[in-house]
């Protein structure tokens, strides 16, 4: 018994001179805010949500008026704006009150933080276009945060700032990685033209494709350089949870 006295003392002491770290939780509007999150949305009244299943089928919810739900994706096609709660889609409506987390908040769950544009009704940009600080891209945040203002390149002498909303913009890691390291792809795969799945496909690669790292992954995406029939050489983005590193023999 006084072994086991001890041994709990001891444990206390531990606990007391070394006490475990947790982190800060970041709060915005009275909530805790957490990574993906876009923002946070309330119902005018009991409204019903659907989800897809794999097999086509459709699954419902029943919301209550003025309960909170945190939004994540946001995609914008067609004129229409939807916004992703869990599993289940919403489409923004009347009865839809949406309010956004400022992108700072946003980025400050990522070490590396890109932008990713994501706005397929907008004539301002490309979908998919992307930027971040090793692009060098000269950008700031306006409107508490909530606008991010790019002005090109910050060597350029004659800059035309545009604009982007937060709710344009997706946010995801960017790691850099040693450049010319080869690899090899373990199934099909369409090769993006930018890092994000919905981007434009520039073709499709072939399973054993050899493909040289340039160093950079964004979003789960690696870029890559790929020799062409031709001898031709493309520079675009493939999953990096496809890829496998070839082992010289």
């Amino acid at each position: 018994m006084k072994k086991l006295f001890i041994v709990l003392l001891a444990a206390f002491v531990l606990a007391v001179v070394n006490p475990t770290k947790s982190e800060a939780k970041v709060m915005y509007d009275g909530a805790e805010v957490v990574k993906d999150q876009t923002g946070k949305m309330t119902f005018k009244k009991d409204i019903k949500v659907y989800k897809k299943n794999p097999d086509g089928t459709f699954d419902s919810l029943v919301v209550k008026r003025n309960n909170f739900f945190r939004t994540y994706d946001i995609e914008k096609y067609d004129g229409k704006t939807f916004y992703q709660m869990g599993q289940y889609r919403v489409q923004a409506t009347d009865l839809v009150v949406f309010k956004e987390v400022p992108i700072k908040i946003r980025s400050s769950f990522y070490n590396n933080p890109t932008y990713i544009f994501i706005n397929r009704n907008s004539n301002i940009a490309t979908y998919g276009m992307w930027f971040n600080e090793s692009t060098n891209p000269g950008f700031s945040f306006t409107n508490n945060g909530q606008i991010l203002s790019y002005c090109g390149p910050n060597d350029v002498s004659s800059k035309e700032c545009i604009q982007y909303p937060g709710t344009d913009l997706k946010i995801a890691e960017s790691k850099r990685s040693e450049i010319g390291v080869r690899f090899e792809l373990t199934k099909a795969a369409d090769f993006k033209l930018d890092p994000i799945k919905a981007s434009a496909t520039i073709s499709t690669l072939k399973k054993g494709s050899i493909l040289v790292s340039e160093g950079l992954e964004i979003n789960g995406y690696l870029s890559v350089t790929w020799k062409r029939d031709d001898n031709n050489e493309s520079k675009h983005w493939i999953p990096v949870n496809l890829l496998k590193p070839v082992v010289d023999k």
